[in-house]
This record gives C-alpha cells, sequence and structure tokens, in this order.
C-alpha cells in the first residue's frame, strides 16, 4: 500500500530497479530485489504474509536451501546405517545389501532434488533387469524407511518413496520334498552337507539362519535354541526334536558356530545333489517347505505359525490344505462323546469330559 505522498511502505529503489526491504518476526531486516515497482510492491506482501503466519525468515530458508544442497544421499545412508548398527544390529547384512543397491542408484544427487519420479524409475529399472517384484518392494520399504529418518533428522521435507505403489508379489506355492525326494537327494549328499540338510528340515532355519548360528544359543539340556540371526530380529526360539537333537550332539565344537563350514555356494550346490538324484525344482529353500507342511499333519494352524516363526496367518495359509477327510474328521469330532471320548478341540485347546 502507498504511503501518503505516494511512496509505498517497504519499498525503494537502487539504480532504477526496485527492491523490499522488510524484517522477520526474529528481527533480521532483509533485502530484495523486486525488479519493476508492480513485482517489488507483489512481493513486499507476499513476504508480510509468511512473516505473519509463517514466521518465515529468509536467512533460515537460503541456509535450508544450502544445507540440501550439500547433503548428498551418500552422506545420508552412511548415517543411516549408523543408526542400523545401533537399533537393528542383527539385520545388518540386510540393511548393507539394500543400502549399497539404492547408493548405486542415488549416491552423488542432493537429497532434495530426488523425485518420485526418480524413484519410480529406480523400481522399474529392477524390476526389468530380472528381480522379483518380492526383492523390490523391500528395497522401496528401506528406500521409504531412509527418507523417513532422513526427514525426522532434519535433511528433507518429503518422502519421495510414499507415493509410490509397492510391486504386486507373485507368491510360489510351497514345494514340500515327498519322502521318496527326501530319500534320493540326501542318500547321494556327503555327511557334512547331509547334516545340515536334516537339521533344516527338521528345523525350518532358512540357510542364513543355519549360517549363522551359534553355540552359545543352543540349550542342548533344555531341547532349545534360539536363533543367532532370524530374518525377523526379533527373539525366536526353536524346540529341537529327536533328529535335530541328534545332528548336534554327533557335531564337533572346533568353532563358535554349530555349522561353520556351510559353503557360500550351498544353495547351488543343493540343487547339484537334485539334480543328480534325477529330480527338478527342489532348492535349499524346500527343505523349510517341507518342515512346515510336515507339520500340518498333526499341529494346529496356531502352531504351526509358531513354529515357522510367520508375523501373519496369511503366510502359513499357503501351507493348509483342507480336503474332504479333514472337514469330516472335523464335524465328526463334536459327536465323539456319544462314544465316551472328551470332547476337545482338534487344535489341542482345553479338552472337557463329557457329563
Amino acid at each position: 500500500m502507498a504511503r501518503a505522498g505516494g511512496k509505498d511502505r517497504g519499498l525503494f529503489q537502487k539504480n532504477g530497479v526496485w527492491w523490499v526491504r522488510w524484517t522477520c518476526s526474529y528481527g533480521h531486516e532483509h533485502r530484495e530485489r523486486g525488479g519493476s515497482k508492480s513485482v517489488a510492491r507483489q512481493l513486499y506482501q507476499q513476504r508480510k504474509t509468511a512473516v505473519r503466519y509463517d514466521n518465515f525468515c529468509l536467512s533460515a530458508a537460503r541456509a535450508k536451501v544450502q544445507r540440501d544442497r550439500l547433503q548428498t544421499f551418500n552422506s545420508m545412508a552412511e548415517r543411516y546405517m549408523e543408526w542400523a548398527v545401533e537399533h537393528c544390529p542383527r539385520s545388518l547384512r540386510f540393511y548393507r545389501t539394500i543400502v549399497r543397491q539404492v547408493t548405486a542408484e542415488f549416491g552423488a544427487r542432493p537429497m532434495g532434488e530426488i523425485t518420485t519420479q526418480d524413484v519410480e524409475k529406480y523400481l522399474k529399472s529392477r524390476l526389468e533387469g530380472g528381480s522379483k517384484p518380492a526383492t523390490v518392494n523391500r528395497s522401496r520399504a528401506v528406500l521409504s524407511h531412509m527418507f523417513t529418518m532422513a526427514s525426522k533428522w532434519g535433511l528433507v521435507e518429503h518422502n519421495p518413496v510414499s507415493d509410490t505403489e509397492a510391486r504386486k508379489e507373485n507368491n510360489i506355492a510351497p514345494r514340500p520334498l515327498t519322502e521318496e525326494e527326501e530319500r534320493r537327494v540326501f542318500a547321494i549328499m556327503p555327511q557334512s552337507r547331509r547334516e545340515i540338510a536334516v537339521f533344516a528340515i527338521n528345523t525350518g532355519m532358512r540357510l542364513g539362519e543355519l549360517r549363522a548360528q551359534r553355540w552359545s544359543d543352543v540349550d542342548m539340556d533344555a531341547g532349545v535354541l534360539t536363533v543367532t540371526l532370524p530374518k525377523s530380529g526379533k527373539h525366536e526360539v526353536i524346540p529341537l526334536n529327536s533328529a535335530a537333537l541328534s545332528v548336534l550332539a554327533s557335531a564337533e565344537r572346533s568353532s563358535e558356530l554349530v555349522f561353520p563350514h556351510i559353503p557360500r555356494s550351498m544353495s547351488t550346490v543343493f540343487v547339484r545333489y537334485v539334480k543328480l538324484a534325477g529330480l527338478e525344482g527342489i532348492t535349499f529353500h524346500c527343505l523349510r517347505d517341507t518342515f512346515i507342511s510336515r507339520l500340518a499333519v498333526s499341529a494346529s494352524p496356531a502352531t504351526m505359525m509358531a513354529l515357522a516363526r510367520h508375523r501373519n496367518f496369511r503366510t502359513t495359509q499357503r501351507y493348509l490344505k483342507l480336503d474332504d477327510n479333514h472337514l469330516r474328521q472335523a464335524v465328526e469330532s463334536i459327536v465323539s462323546a456319544q462314544n465316551g471320548a472328551p470332547i476337545g478341540t482338534l487344535s489341542g485347546t482345553e479338552v472337557l469330559e463329557a457329563v
């Protein structure tokens, strides 16, 4: 608004160019080039509004732009891994792998310049490069969490990953071994490799968990094992059956690791044994599928979920197969009391005597 006499408040002219002069709520006096008088007048009103409602300070805004320009993805990734070492020590291998992958893509770029389109392009390139949807989703989740933490640390204002969508995962059906397939594969494996496979098929442990398992987390007297490096990163305890205990009882304790000689190429080596046995489509992970599927014969779904260490029941459901015999046995159990049998649930919960 022009003052009496025709002069506009906060505007002044220098060398034919109009400038604005205003004071923020912190008491700092700011000067900005406007150009023409009409542009300067509009800029002055914008700044006064920003100061009134947002406590705007030009010095702070410029400092933030400079910080964003200097804060690269590389430097944020280093800080994120420091956080992971402190808060997620059991999952460091997982975090390091993914952080290394995303840093190869975004490393030298300023954090504030990475857009949703950039992230979407990266995820698409991973799929086109042969990565499975589940793998891409894991990378997306970690990348999103990196930006979330960066926001908490004041390094960025927006998480560009939040506006992308997770890929639809093609859940491959479990592939348990039949007893005949188990005999054929195990028969041609050398003793040292067969013991690892026997332990896996009787505990449901993943290959990475077996490789990291320490004797200090095994209680032979109690017949239980605490997973040293579980996939979930949580405290997980597995009861050991007689077959698993037999493997441990005959194992040497020459290392802090239970299985110190598992080759890095164990997955490939196992598939080679499968082919030598004249079979196809069986991987080391199928041993875990076999463990969970065989539980379905006598264990309740809740027990299966606990022993499989699944985090949601939908995963466990993939191993459940209900045929007509299962359903008929279930309804027949209701009238079992007519023959003097105790009434109870097939899941092994509370049993009531017939009255």
